[in-house]
């Protein structure tokens, strides 16, 4: 699983949108768009280890 797809299941598994995740990580709303977005766009952003790392740990995954 990669990290986009790892996203999108801690989002629908605990019922958070993407200004909640923005705020729990401290990024601004745009770059969990820009995660979001399918590899083939344009403006689409690699999401960090790290971000999915500080995620699981913070949610206690």
């Amino acid at each position: 699983m990669n990290n986009r797809d790892r996203l999108i299941e801690i989002m629908t598994e605990r019922g958070l949108d993407r200004s909640e995740m923005a705020q729990l990580l401290s990024v601004k709303k745009k770059d969990i768009d820009q995660w979001l977005l399918s590899n083939e766009s344009a403006d689409h952003k690699e999401i960090p280890d790290m971000a999915i790392e500080l995620l699981q740990y913070k949610l206690d995954l």
